[in-house]
């Protein structure tokens, strides 16, 4: 009796942290990359199976974006009123926006990916990220939101530009980077599939479940009853 109990409980307890993190949708967003040359700092995930990156530099390896209003997104160097590069971005790069006009740039997203990387630059309290999920969730990613993001003061030195990790646990079908007023910059863009929280949280109930039966074989081996301390 006490061993179905327990089997129960392990397996309600998964089920609820299973379903928890699914339906967290952005379960992380965390700073830091690894350094990528003349532009700046790259995802850590950017070697992984199936990974893309879209680093501005030619046609083949710019983002498809659809922008509203249209107009051109890629810019290299700074440009007074305009935008102004990463820093120690050497490298053409994306910029949303200007000081004059607003603008939106979305990208769909084919393949499975649970993660998002981008360099971004000058951090502002206008730039956002929304990111739409395949069961319709959107979430936006700001400064206000997520305070790993400050100080977001639009600095154009180190302090003002951040390797940025979004983590989902439920695959994207979108991301559109918005500035409401001035320039949204950012480069070396990553999209990929990593490990999901509630594939850890099966894993976990995997292990749990293998420890039960070995405890119970061991009982019935040497007649002891099962027993938790």
């Amino acid at each position: 009796m006490k061993r179905t109990s327990l089997l129960v409980g392990v397996a309600a307890l998964a089920a609820v942290f299973v379903s928890t993190a699914a339906s967290a949708s952005i379960i992380a967003v965390t700073t830091g990359g690894v350094p990528a040359g003349t532009s700046g700092f790259g995802s850590a995930f950017a070697s992984a199976p199936g990974a893309t990156t879209y680093d501005f530099n030619t046609p083949a390896t710019t983002a498809p974006f659809t922008t509203s209003p249209a107009g051109s997104i890629l810019y290299t160097g700074s440009n007074p009123g305009l935008n102004a590069t990463p820093f120690g971005d050497s490298t053409q790069y994306a910029s949303i926006g200007t000081s004059e006009t607003p603008q939106t740039a979305t990208l769909l997203i084919s393949g499975l990916a649970n993660y998002i990387g981008l360099y971004w630059g000058s951090i502002d309290t206008y730039n956002n990220i929304f990111i739409t999920d395949v069961n319709g969730g959107t979430f936006n990613i700001n400064s206000s939101a997520y305070a790993q993001l400050s100080p977001s003061t639009g600095d154009q030195g180190v302090d003002g530009t951040k390797y940025v990790n979004i983590f989902s646990d439920v695959a994207i079908e979108s991301i559109a980077f918005s500035s409401s007023q001035k320039a949204f910059e950012f480069d070396n863009l990553t999209v990929a599939a990593v490990p999901e929280a509630s594939t850890w949280a099966m894993m976990i109930l995997g292990f749990l479940g293998l420890g039960f039966l070995g405890y119970r074989k061991s009982s019935k081996s040497s007649g002891q009853a099962f027993r938790m301390a």
